[in-house]
């Protein structure tokens, strides 16, 4: 792990390729088996963090344990191949991680392995089957609009994605937009998903609903962004480039702006992505659903390759890595738990936990499954819209629940419900 983490520590986010590449060393390397996959990821990111925060002082701790396979042979071979692999898991070896190859192969007093670092030669025609196409585009290559404002002064940006649907994106942005307006935070809403319109029919019918009842509730600026109708591609993504800057920067003043997604992969989808402070990716507790995360072996519960959406936003991050920006605080919730412990919920955690170090999220709680959803949709309502009834203890007890879980999402966020802002000038 010391020589894994001594070349990936060249880059400024440890990309999919690298953490891939790191996956493959643990799952084929025999010798390496012994050892606990988790706890030897565990290592690789405590590696990674020293040499973010103390380069010099990490480099010679993992010089030092990279040198003591000296004296072994056939461990020095196995270590320069580990550093070889990881430093061509990019694509073309750079030239800093050239060089660090060569490092590790003076501290275990061999040759540098030239031949390790050359790509593998292309296969005979029909010798195997071709690798899975790449999206087209990953991302778009602007700035977000807010870029090079300070934090304090701009907006932060919470966006609801997730390339599948009804996971309960757009009940989630409801929740957490009418949450920070209890708090007293100034909100606003946007929907990217002009076609499906979920979170603007909700804000439609919360509106309709208070105006009928006279009510003073929170109430979110809303906006809904649809995707051109032009023919050309280039011209309809310009179009919608346009539509979505021109809706950011309307709600300029506000602390927050909560972004729902469309279930697929779009150019508006991946606008909202590219802008985002933190990102929550809603699933439901079910293994169809890790198909969003990573293509997995069902039997063996391991992972086989990232998905299309992960690979997204693994370019992001290198992408906002490379514009000077901190990479996407990326959280996977956990929607529509059990409420009784079952081994699907069990095994669920564990594989969540296993590719969150992987991929680079964190996990948090979501909302569990309530019957009352599809009423509160209709009325514009959320659970924190719900009057106390204090004749119905059962009852009462279920909604404090309830609203427990919408304040542990903004916790989540780091927008809790304690700590409101205040107005800007």
């Amino acid at each position: 792990m010391a020589a894994a983490a001594f070349i990936a520590a060249t880059d400024e986010v440890v990309g999919l390729g690298r953490r891939h590449a790191l996956d493959q060393i643990l799952d084929g390397v025999e010798r390496l088996k012994a050892f606990e996959v988790q706890a030897a990821v565990a290592l690789f990111d405590d590696y990674v963090r020293h040499f973010r925060s103390a380069p010099d002082r990490a480099r010679a701790r993992a010089l030092r344990a990279i040198s003591a396979a000296g004296d072994r042979p056939e461990a020095a071979e196995l270590l320069l191949r580990i550093a070889a692999a990881m430093a061509r898991a990019e694509g073309a070896v750079s030239a800093e991680a050239r060089a660090r190859v060569d490092r590790i192969a003076r501290s275990l007093g061999v040759a540098a392995p030239e031949a390790l670092l050359q790509p593998p030669p292309p296969a005979p025609p029909g010798t195997h089957e071709p690798p899975p196409e790449a999206p087209e585009h990953l991302g778009p290559q602007g700035a977000a609009p807010f870029d090079g404002v300070a934090p304090g002064s701009r907006p932060t940006v919470i966006v609801l994605g997730n390339e599948k649907g009804g996971t309960g994106k757009s009940t989630t942005a409801m929740h957490l937009a009418v949450a920070l307006a209890d708090a007293g935070h100034k909100v606003a809403c946007l929907d990217l998903d002009g076609r499906q319109a979920t979170l603007t029919r909700y804000m439609t019918n919360r509106k309709a609903f208070a105006k009928k009842h006279a009510l003073r509730i929170a109430m979110p600026a809303h906006r809904c962004v649809q995707r051109s109708e032009a023919r050309d591609r280039q011209e309809a993504e310009r179009e919608e480039t346009a539509r979505f800057e021109a809706a950011l920067l309307g709600f300029k003043d506000c602390h927050f702006i909560v972004i729902d997604t469309p279930g697929n992969d779009s150019h508006l989808c991946r606008l909202g992505h590219a802008c985002a402070d933190a990102l929550i990716t809603p699933l439901n507790d079910s293994f169809v659903d890790i198909d969003v995360l990573a293509r997995i072996d069902r039997d063996r519960r391991e992972v086989i390759e990232p998905s299309p959406y992960t690979r997204m936003i693994d370019e992001q991050n290198k992408r906002r890595a490379a514009q000077g920006r901190a990479p996407l605080d990326w959280i996977v919730m956990r929607n529509r738990v059990a409420q009784l412990d079952t081994r699907n919920t069990r095994e669920m955690a564990v594989l969540l936990e296993q590719l969150s170090t992987r991929l680079g999220f964190r996990i948090e709680p979501g909302l569990s499954e309530r019957v009352v959803f599809r009423e509160l949709f209709y009325h514009g309502l959320t659970l924190l819209d719900l009057p106390e009834d204090p004749r119905d203890p059962r009852a009462e007890a279920s909604r404090r629940r309830a609203r427990g879980e919408v304040h542990d999402l903004l916790r989540a966020v780091g927008a809790a419900e304690t700590e409101t802002k205040e107005a800007r000038p």
